[in-house]
């Protein structure tokens, strides 16, 4: 079937837009929607089309229209609803509302528009009648709205505000989350917290060392072994220095997504992108830095040589190689390696992978995308921003009580069949470094 649109109606009911005829839902069932044309009534038009309950596949369609269809009055109704959408969602101003949903606007659409004051006008009454205050533009707001500080069962929400001032900390969790934070033994940090929700100014030091401060206030017994960080060196300075003691020595690993993002966001930088994605074998060297990861700690370095000495000429992959070297091994000196940015010991994944430990903080990063299409802006205002946490809370909530019932959760298969093949590559005997990391790049 074609493609259609889901836009809102009045009073915030669906409307299916489909090859400029526009439906509402005339009724429901367990397993399908059923819509008709919006002039049913008054025109006793005969148009109907069925869904399923998801709104996601048209199942069938009765295009029996007496009426001809109408692209611009159907573009029409899609700017109305962006419209909407940006009012309650963005921090935008109502001109910027406007300019932005003309853009790519018909002249047969502004055409048929009503009049931009009453555009305005109706952006502002949509925001007054949402019964948040105005949301706040800066860090110095006083409070957040109480219905903003509770869950979705009237739980405490909002566990820690340190109050207005541009080093404002809000830290957001249910009592079940920080539960959870507690007696995690690995945890994954990528921007923000699955387990619980924080709001920082800024990405410095200081700033992580004051949310691990507040943190260790509300979960006393809070001391994981492992912290899966990205390569962001203030995040592991103060991860570090708050669980690596004398007495308690917490593993600090980093993402091997990241590790690959990396690289690539180098090649990147050089100008060297179309290269990657149109030339198999150039792909292929790229493929063997990442695989460099996997080896034994020890042998990194060595390999590392080899696979320099080992490319084909001309040089066009040397300054990708010196950029991990000096990043992620250390630049060759006199007197032996410099330091560099990021010790092998970080984000080596060779004992990580043959003890089938985690190697990717990808959970987090699926969860980044879920609550983008929790939002569905890209540039949500503060109120919006929480009440999408509060939307997340509460479905972590129903996967903790889905979990507490027995309800298992299984890793899949093409990821199990992946981390075995990388399982035997190490564990397996080979002739040379170089030929290990050749059989690893095949799998990357």
């Amino acid at each position: 079937m074609s493609s259609f649109k889901i836009a809102t109606a009045e009073k915030n009911k669906p409307l299916l837009i489909h090859n400029g005829f526009n439906y509402t839902i005339d009724r429901t069932s367990e397993k399908k929607t059923y819509w008709k044309c919006e002039y049913c009534r008054t025109i006793k038009c005969k148009g109907r089309i069925h869904t399923d309950v998801n709104f996601t596949n048209i199942l069938r369609e009765n295009g029996d229209h007496n009426h001809p269809a109408n692209a611009a009055n159907t573009e029409v109704r899609l700017f109305q609803d962006e419209v909407r959408s940006r009012a309650m969602n963005t921090n935008e101003s109502t001109q910027n509302i406007i300019d932005n949903c003309l853009r790519n606007a018909s002249d047969q659409m502004v055409a048929r528009l009503p009049n931009f004051k009453n555009i305005k006008r109706n952006i502002q009454r949509q925001r007054q009648q949402n019964d948040l205050p105005k949301f706040p533009l800066d860090k110095n707001f006083n409070i957040i709205p109480p219905s903003l500080t509770t869950t979705f069962k009237n739980e405490k929400f909002l566990i820690f505000d340190s109050g207005p001032g541009n080093n404002r900390l809000l830290i957001f969790a249910s009592i079940n989350q920080l539960r959870i934070l507690e007696g995690a033994e690995e945890i994954l940090i990528d921007g923000t917290f699955k387990a619980l929700f924080a709001v920082l100014a800024d990405k410095q030091q200081q700033t992580y060392q004051r949310l691990i401060n507040e943190l260790k206030n509300l979960c006393p017994s809070w001391n994981p072994k492992l912290i899966m960080v990205d390569f962001e060196k203030a995040e592991i300075n103060a991860f570090q220095s708050s669980f690596g003691t004398a007495t308690n020595s917490v593993g600090m690993s980093a993402c091997f997504f990241h590790l690959q993002k990396s690289i690539l966001s180098k090649l990147q930088d050089l100008g060297l992108k179309n290269n990657y994605e149109n030339d198999s074998k150039f792909a292929y060297n790229v493929h063997k830095i990442s695989a460099l990861a996997f080896l034994q700690p020890s042998d990194v370095a060595q390999a590392f040589d080899d696979l320099y000495l080992s490319l084909p000429p001309p040089p066009i992959l040397e300054p990708e190689m010196d950029y991990f070297e000096d990043s992620y091994i250390g630049r060759r000196r006199p007197n032996g390696r410099a330091t560099p940015r990021f010790p092998i010991d970080l984000w080596n994944m060779h004992y990580r992978t043959i003890n089938d430990l985690m190697r990717t903080n990808n959970q987090a990063e699926a969860w980044h995308r879920r609550l983008n299409s929790v939002i569905q802006c890209e540039h949500p205002s503060l109120w919006i921003f929480i009440q999408s946490l509060q939307k997340e809370e509460n479905y972590i909530r129903c996967q903790i009580v889905k979990l507490d019932a027995g309800d298992k959760s299984f890793r899949n298969k093409k990821y199990l069949d992946y981390s075995q093949r990388l399982k035997n590559l190490l564990l397996s005997p080979h002739p040379t470094l170089l030929t290990q990391l050749e059989g690893l790049a095949r799998n990357l």
